[in-house]
């Protein structure tokens, strides 16, 4: 992770903590239990792995994400990742599921006027892109509602409404 230099900390922070926020936003949106929830959360962690190869031209995305070539630096890297977004959900002191989709919305509100400012038309488009895949992807990783994996549906309700507010962000 290696900040830009165009980006004052406070924009590179709302730009960095987008991807985990809408993974973690989205995980909490349905009631899919604790493995589902952990598939979920994997999901949102793998669409950030396989952003490296997926938008391996893209810059801001490639300085977005944890440095993997060095197990050591990619700790670290995941680590003031994490306690950036913890500071933010702190300060914010979101207390629901709803609390935090209203916060992360705004944020891509904000996120999404940064880049529209500082980037390219293209490296915004993947953005969203990458943003939208990270929601879908973590959305139908896991039913909700069933019980002990039965039943339930992929793309709960709760999700769908999430997931159409984002898309009307970043669409």
């Amino acid at each position: 992770m290696k900040k830009l230099d165009k980006y004052s900390d406070q924009e590179w922070t709302t730009i960095l903590t987008i991807p985990q926020l809408v993974g973690m936003a989205m995980a909490g949106a349905g009631n899919s239990g604790l493995v589902g929830s952990s598939k979920e959360l994997f999901e949102s962690a793998r669409s950030l792995v396989n952003a490296k190869t997926e938008y391996a031209s893209n810059e801001l995305i490639q300085s977005l994400l944890p440095d993997t070539t060095d197990p050591k630096k990619s700790m670290e890297d995941a680590k003031e990742q994490r306690s950036i977004m913890m500071d933010l959900l702190k300060s914010k002191n979101i207390r629901s599921a709803e609390q935090l989709s209203e916060i992360i919305l705004d944020h891509c509100k904000t996120a999404i006027s940064i880049l529209e400012e500082k980037e390219s038309p293209e490296v915004v488009a993947d953005y969203k892109k990458w943003i939208l895949g990270i929601a879908e992807n973590v959305a139908n990783a896991a039913k909700e509602g069933g019980f002990l994996g039965f039943g339930g549906e992929k793309f709960s309700e709760k999700e769908q409404i999430l997931f159409d507010k984002l898309k009307g962000i970043l669409a």
